[in-house]
Order: C-alpha cells, then sequence, then structure tokens
C-alpha cells in the first residue's frame, strides 16, 4: 500500500473518533491538505438546511465569512453536475473567483487561487459537505491528486453516515429520556390552565429548541393560549379547517413542515427556512384538546415524530383526567352556589331589584373589579347594559352595543363561556372607563328555562388589574343558571302584572272618553294613555288643511301634543307640516286610510334631514276622517331608539281614531245646528229691528258687544249671552204697532203695556228647551236697574242676574250712540261721560268700568 493511501487510513481512523460533524469536517481538511499532493490551502462547508455554512478555512488570510452559500453557488464552483456531485466525484476546476459566492471583499483579500480541487460529500440524496481544496501556483494538480480525493470523498461519505447515525441514536436515546422525564411531570399538574401554560416549556425541553405555542381548541377555533419566545401570538386564532394545526389535530398525526409551506395559517416572523412541528394534544379516545407547535432553524428528523405523538398523548391523557376531575369539583361547586345564590337573589321582588342583585353577587363571587348583565334587544338588534356594579358602573349602565361592538357579542354568537387573560388586545373590547387596559374577561350565557339566550352576564378586572380564576368561571356560570331562571320568572310576572295595569288603562280611557264631548280633551286623555301602553314616547293630533289652490296639498296643523319624559316638547318642531296626499308617510296615510309604520325614520329613505337631526326613530300614524273627507291623523313615535309596535297596538291606535273621528261628526253636527239655530235668531233679531224701527246693526253690535264683555269678565255661558242678545226683545212682537211705533210720549197706560215685553219675550222663551237660562234671564230683566228705577219688576243690586246687569250696559250704550224719533245720536266719548255717571248708580259700577275699559282698547287698537 502506498504512503498516501497509508496516510488516508490513520485520517479516517482518526475522523471516525469526531464528536460532531463540524470536527469532523474540519479534521478531514487538514487532513487532506497533508495528503493531497499540490493542495496548498482550503475550505470546508457544511450543510444547513438548504444553504450552506463555512465550516473551516485554511491558510487564507480573511476571516472566517458569516455568511451562507447556495447550492447553486457551489455547483459554479465545483464546475460539474449535481448528479455528479451526489456520486461524490470530485472536479478540478481553473479558478474564476466570481463564480466562487463569496463577496466581493473577500475574493479580494484571498490569495490568488489558480486551481480547485472540489470534493462533494453526499449523505442520503444531499450534499452533506463540500471540501475545496486550493492551488496557489499556476502549475495544475498532479495526476495523482484526483483518484487520492476520489477516495478521500467516498470514505468521508461512509464516516459522516456512521457520525450521523451515531448522533441521532444519541438524539434519540437524549429525547426519549427527556420524554420519560416530561411524562413524569406531566404527572405532577393538578390544574388545566397551569399546564396548558406549561406545554411550550415542556415539549422544548424535550426538543431543546427556543420557540414554541400552545393552541387550545375552543369551539370551531384554535386560539393561541400560551406561548415562548412569541408573546405577539397570544389571543391570535385558527378557524376550523384552517392551517397545519387543525390538519394534526383532525388526522391525529404530527405534522412536520418547512415554514414556507402554504398550508400554515398562523405564521411566525422568521426565516422560511425554519421548520415547525405541529403535535396534536389528543386523549386515549381520540379525543383533541388542543395543539402544541416547535419551531426550529434545522429539519425534524422522522424519529422525532414518535416522541412527539407520545408527548401529545401523554398530555392528552392527563388533561383528561385533569377535566374529569374539574368537572366533579365544578358540579360540587356549582351546587353549592346554587344553593346559596338561590337563597339572596329569591328576596329580589322585581326585575331591576333582581339585576342589580345579581351584578352585586358576581362581584362578591369572583372578587372582579366589574359586573354587568347585557340583555340582548332583538328589535334593535344591539346588546344594552341594564345593569353594572363597581368600577366605571355608571359610564356602563344603559349604553347599548351594535353587533360585533363589545365581547358580550362574542359570548352570545359562540353560545358559550369567553375567557380573556388580556381583554385590551381585543379590538372589539369596549372600555367605558375611556381607558384600555390590561384586564382579564369572563362572560358567561344568561338563559331561560327554555333554552333561549336572552343576554350576557360578565365580569372583568379593568378597575383593578390581575387574573380572574378558574372557580370565577364556576361560580358565574352557576349564577347565571340561577338568575336566568328567576328573571325569567319575574319578568313573567311583570308581564302579567303589565296586562292587567294596561287593561285597566284601557277601560279607564273607554270610560273617561264617554264622559268627554270636547274631541281634543279625547285626544290628550287617548295620547296619554297609548304613550303609556306602547311604550313610544311623544303623540299628537294633526288636522289636515287643504290648500287653496289645489285640495290634495296643504298642511297638518297639529292640534293636540303630548309626551312621556317631556319629549312633548319636540313635536312644537311639527306644528305646522306641509303635506300632499299620497306622498310621503302621513301623506300615503290620508290618501289610503290606512295606517302606516316606520320602523326606523333614520333608515327610511324619505326621511327629512330637519327630522332625522331630532332623533326621531319608530312613528306610526293613522289617517281621520270626517264624513268621509280627510280630516288629519293621529300619530305616535318615538325619540333616540326604536320601539317594538305590536298588531295589538295598531289595532288599538284605529279604535281610538275611529273613537276621535266619531266625535268630530258629532262636534261638526251639532256646530251646523248651532250654526243653524244662531243664524234663525239672528234673523228673528234683524226682523224686530225692522219693526221697532230700530238703526240698522243694532242686534249684531249688542251681540258682539255682549260677547266681548262677557270673555272679559269671563263669564261662563257666551252661547247664553249671544243667544240673549239676539232674542231680548222679542217681546215687543206682541206690542200694538199704535204703541211700538208712536213718535210721541206714551201714557201710562201704554207705558205698561210697553213695559210688558219683557214678560212677554219670557213666556214665547220658556217652552224652547235649547235655550239656557242665561238667555232667558237677558230677555227678562235687561230693564232692570241697580237702584231699582227698572222694570218690570224694580230689582236692585244683586237681585238682577248677573247676565241681565252685563247686557244692560251694553244696550244702554249702544242705545245713546244711535238717533231715535226722540232724540239724537249721542258721541262715543259723551256715551262713555254717560256710562261713568250711571255706573254704581243704574248700572252695575264693575261691569261699567270694565266695558269701558273694552271700548278703550278697541279705539286705541283701531288708532
Amino acid at each position: 500500500m502506498s504512503v498516501p493511501y497509508q496516510g488516508m487510513l490513520a485520517l479516517l481512523r482518526e475522523l471516525v473518533s469526531s464528536p460532531d460533524l463540524e470536527s469532523l469536517v474540519t479534521a478531514a481538511l487538514e487532513g487532506a491538505l497533508r495528503l493531497i499532493p499540490g493542495a496548498q490551502a482550503g475550505s470546508v462547508l457544511l450543510r444547513q438546511g438548504n444553504f450552506y455554512r463555512f465550516v473551516a478555512m485554511r491558510v487564507h488570510n480573511i476571516p472566517l465569512p458569516r455568511y451562507s452559500l447556495s447550492l447553486e453557488d457551489e455547483l459554479r464552483w465545483y464546475g460539474a453536475s449535481l448528479e455528479d456531485a451526489l456520486l461524490a466525484r470530485p472536479n478540478i476546476v481553473q479558478v474564476r473567483p466570481e463564480l466562487s459566492g463569496l463577496v466581493a471583499q473577500d475574493r479580494q483579500t484571498l490569495h490568488q487561487i489558480y486551481w480547485s480541487l472540489n470534493v462533494p460529500i453526499p449523505l442520503n440524496g444531499k450534499v452533506e459537505a463540500w471540501l475545496c481544496l486550493d492551488r496557489l501556483e499556476a502549475a495544475p494538480f498532479s495526476s495523482e491528486a484526483l483518484p487520492l480525493a476520489q477516495e478521500l470523498g467516498s470514505s468521508l461519505g461512509v464516516v459522516l453516515q456512521t457520525l450521523k447515525e451515531r448522533q441521532n441514536t444519541q438524539a434519540r436515546l437524549e429525547r426519549e429520556e427527556r420524554l420519560a422525564r416530561v411524562l413524569g411531570i406531566l404527572s405532577t399538574f393538578r390544574e388545566t390552565e397551569l399546564l396548558w401554560q406549561s406545554l411550550p416549556h415542556l415539549i422544548l425541553e424535550i426538543l431543546g429548541e427556543e420557540r414554541a405555542v400552545t393552541l387550545r381548541r375552543v369551539g370551531d377555533e384554535l386560539r393561541v393560549f400560551a406561548a415562548l419566545n412569541w408573546d405577539e401570538a397570544l389571543g391570535l386564532t385558527v378557524p376550523r379547517g384552517k392551517g397545519v394545526s387543525w390538519l394534526a389535530l383532525e388526522e391525529r398525526t404530527v405534522q412536520m413542515v418547512r415554514m414556507d409551506d402554504p398550508r400554515l395559517h398562523l405564521n411566525v416572523v422568521t426565516d422560511p427556512a425554519d421548520f415547525a412541528a405541529f403535535v396534536p394534544v389528543q386523549d386515549a379516545h381520540g379525543e383533541g384538546f388542543g395543539v402544541v407547535v416547535a419551531y426550529s432553524k434545522y429539519p425534524f428528523e422522522p424519529e422525532d415524530a414518535a416522541v412527539l405523538e407520545s408527548f401529545g398523548r401523554g398530555v392528552g391523557q392527563v388533561l383528561a383526567r385533569l377535566e374529569a376531575q374539574a368537572a366533579q369539583e365544578r358540579e360540587l361547586a356549582r351546587l353549592q352556589t346554587l344553593t346559596h345564590i338561590s337563597q339572596r337573589l329569591t328576596a329580589a321582588q322585581t326585575t331591576e331589584e333582581l339585576l342589580q342583585q345579581i351584578v352585586r353577587e358576581a362581584l362578591e363571587q369572583t372578587k372582579a373589579s366589574t359586573s354587568l348583565v347585557t340583555l340582548y334587544r332583538p328589535k334593535d338588534d344591539v346588546l344594552e347594559v341594564v345593569a353594572a356594579a363597581g368600577h366605571a358602573a355608571e359610564q356602563a349602565a344603559g349604553t347599548r352595543h351594535p353587533r360585533g361592538k363589545g365581547l358580550a357579542w362574542r359570548v352570545l354568537e359562540h353560545r358559550g363561556t369567553l375567557y380573556l387573560p388580556d381583554a385590551s388586545i381585543e379590538s372589539s373590547a369596549v372600555f367605558t372607563s375611556g381607558s384600555r387596559v390590561k384586564a382579564a374577561y369572563l362572560g358567561v350565557l344568561l338563559g331561560d328555562p327554555e333554552g333561549r339566550t336572552v343576554g350576557v352576564l360578565s365580569v372583568d378586572t379593568a378597575g383593578t388589574g390581575g387574573a380572574i380564576q378558574l372557580q370565577d368561571r364556576y361560580a358565574l356560570e352557576a349564577l347565571a343558571r340561577v338568575a336566568g331562571v328567576m328573571l325569567s320568572r319575574l319578568q313573567a310576572l311583570e308581564q302579567a302584572y303589565q296586562q292587567t295595569d294596561n287593561y285597566r288603562a284601557l277601560v279607564q280611557m273607554s270610560t273617561d272618553l264617554e264622559m268627554l264631548d270636547d274631541p281634543q280633551a279625547m285626544a290628550q286623555r287617548a295620547i296619554e294613555t297609548l304613550l303609556s301602553l306602547t311604550g313610544l314616547h311623544a303623540g299628537g293630533v294633526f288636522r289636515f288643511v287643504a290648500g287653496s289652490e289645489d285640495p290634495q296639498s296643504g298642511h297638518l296643523e297639529l292640534q293636540v301634543r303630548h309626551g312621556r319624559y317631556g319629549l312633548g316638547e319636540l313635536l312644537s318642531y311639527l306644528d305646522i307640516l306641509p303635506v300632499r296626499i299620497g306622498e310621503g308617510f302621513m301623506g300615503k296615510a290620508l290618501a289610503t286610510g290606512q295606517t302606516q309604520l316606520l320602523d326606523d325614520y333614520q333608515t327610511w329613505e324619505g326621511a327629512w334631514p330637519r327630522f332625522k337631526n331630532l332623533a326621531l326613530r319608530t312613528a306610526v300614524t293613522t289617517p281621520l276622517q270626517v264624513r268621509g273627507q280627510p280630516h288629519g291623523a293621529l300619530t305616535l313615535a318615538s325619540f333616540h331608539h326604536k320601539v317594538a309596535i305590536s298588531d295589538e297596538n295598531i289595532s288599538l291606535l284605529e279604535a281610538v281614531a275611529r273613537r276621535l273621528e266619531r266625535a268630530w261628526e258629532r262636534v261638526r253636527h251639532l256646530e251646523e245646528i248651532t250654526r243653524t239655530r244662531e243664524d234663525a235668531l239672528r234673523a228673528l233679531g234683524l226682523g224686530l229691528e225692522l219693526r221697532d224701527l230700530e238703526t240698522k246693526g243694532h242686534t249684531d253690535r249688542v251681540v258682539a258687544l255682549s260677547e266681548a264683555l262677557g270673555r272679559r269678565l269671563g263669564f261662563g255661558d257666551l252661547e247664553g249671552l249671544r243667544m240673549g242678545a239676539y232674542l231680548h226683545d222679542l217681546g215687543k212682537l206682541a206690542i200694538p204697532d199704535s204703541i211700538l211705533l208712536k213718535p210721541g210720549t206714551l201714557t201710562d197706560a201704554e207705558w205698561r203695556i210697553m213695559q210688558s215685553h219683557c214678560d212677554i219675550g219670557f213666556g214665547m222663551l220658556e217652552n224652547l228647551g235649547f235655550l239656557s237660562q242665561t238667555a232667558r234671564n237677558i230677555v227678562r230683566y235687561h230693564h232692570e236697574r241697580i237702584d231699582g228705577s227698572g222694570y218690570p219688576f224694580g230689582l236692585t243690586r244683586d237681585e238682577i242676574p248677573l247676565e241681565a246687569r252685563l247686557f244692560a250696559v251694553v244696550d244702554v250704550y249702544d242705545a245713546l250712540l244711535q238717533s231715535r224719533p226722540y232724540k239724537a245720536a249721542w258721541s262715543q266719548q259723551d256715551a262713555l261721560r254717560e256710562l261713568r255717571k250711571q255706573a254704581g248708580d243704574t248700572l252695575d259700577a264693575r261691569i261699567a268700568q270694565e266695558f269701558i275699559a273694552l271700548i278703550s282698547e278697541q279705539v286705541q287698537t283701531r288708532k
């Protein structure tokens, strides 16, 4: 055997005992420089994933490069194909520095290399290392260099394979020992949450890597529950069916992938050439609890899969045991808590009392800083905080959250308990205090006995910080179960009471409406009851006034309004509403004769900006018709938030509208009767004027003045005043013309006949039932004077009815202003002076003074 081959055998014996790959290839480089003729310098590279890193460099005067070279770089330097390299065929090339893959500075600093002998060292289908031997002189390698390099490369491959197997065996034994140690540690856990938190540390204890996360199964999601050296991942989720995590869980096998695998859903900010192992956590029955993921810069070995599967099964068995124990403890705690809570909540007599007791009890049971009861409002599709206790309770109470805003929505939509160790990282979390601070959150469902979800009971630590313990969850779930049943019971009782109250309110309203004649008063009373029964905020009655040119267009005048919580004042903005029959909300009601309902004015395409700015929400209107023609509308509305309107509410609204229509029909009929009657009486009075040769207009003047004076004095029967003024001289119909029209002085006998017209007129009216006593008194006593000088009875002061004393002042005044056959007309100034003179003498002083003031004001107004 030649000397070079003896040296090679000695080198191989030396290399077999190398402790690791780096030591082996470094020693191989040094030995090759001794054995290969012509080799004067060199370097060796070792595979790391898909790249090669420099392990050793000899003779060259540059620091060992810290960067990696690609397989393509090495093949260019090698000067042959990958197939040749995998067959361990060395190759001698004449050096072109630009093909080396080194950075420009290193290429310039290297000794000038003329020839390079590249020795590939293959292993398991890959080039595991490159041995580069350089010649620094222009003369090429000798002919024996290439066969020696071929032998050396093949031998190094065998040694490399032996060392690799030895390392794998050693690593497997070490991992199995670490697995046994970790499985022993698993048996010591007594709390599920602590075990989940520890899993990243335990898997890295086995693998010796640096980064790991735990994904815990929550419904149809895998949620990052714990992490080591990747805190940014906490709280991230993987939906069902996405990513390699679900693949490992559903196929129940360890998945080993590179970080550039397109199937990855939960990605790590790392080198795409790194690797990850996804370990399903499952019990003996295949029940999947979650996934533990370990990350490495080096590929995992096939032998690692068995170790990791054993780890996953071991964790699953411990979790199953802890879950079973926890279930027993929860049941015991639940029964104890149920008994305690039931006793305390039973004392509540109303829903409001119960809700407040629930949030106080939640704080006491969990020691959290804030507790909320949030109920679902399906009509508005919002969650409303109806009770709050603890930190920021005042700000939280009454707040309403649309879908997707607030953690309670997640509890409601996933129909399960939600625990978050830090709610501040959740974008949907709402902090009513205004400060987004680190806080734990726990929310559980509130349901009724039929299993329907009505809301969420939640606690958090926003006021104090810190965590919520596992036992807090059991206590809160027990509280929610009892609270849901009791809340349902109380709401049913209150609903029954409310229905009874509603029935009583309807009966009372019906009774009140029967007793009222005035449609305005009826409408006021009806609106008050309707608002109470429907929950709407304000209501009004509008009257339709048609336009002079187009009867289909006009406006609506607000005649009656009423509002709960003072909101009736908002209707003052609606005093006059332009309307066209058939168009718009109220115009359509007038055209069709049917009730119109707007669930939300804010979203209605025909909404007016003016009313949207008033926060008008739900509106309902039913038309009012009188004699088949549009008369107006009865309208109710809510502000700021919507109100559900049932079919029963609409039927009630329409029934009230029909009642108001009948009242207006009756009023219009009575107005026509009154107008006809008054026209007849006026015609009779005018006829008396003509027979008595009174000055034209006397009747209309005394009627107008009597009504004006009566209104000034607050007299109650103004219609009686008018009727009496029309008929005051009715008895003169029975006076002969010879006396009534006599131009000269009457004899005593004739005067007695003339005075009898008061009694005659009173007797003529005695059987007219529609005339009030006020009118009759004016006819009989309008010539009486307070000093007793009048006729027919010579009554004094208060013996004369007030209406007769009032009319006497008006009659005297108008008589003084008119010319008669026996006197000239007085001026207004003289007439008023005469009234002052007679005040307190023949005429009632107070009435005369008020009349003089009335005439003075009228004169001033005309001026």
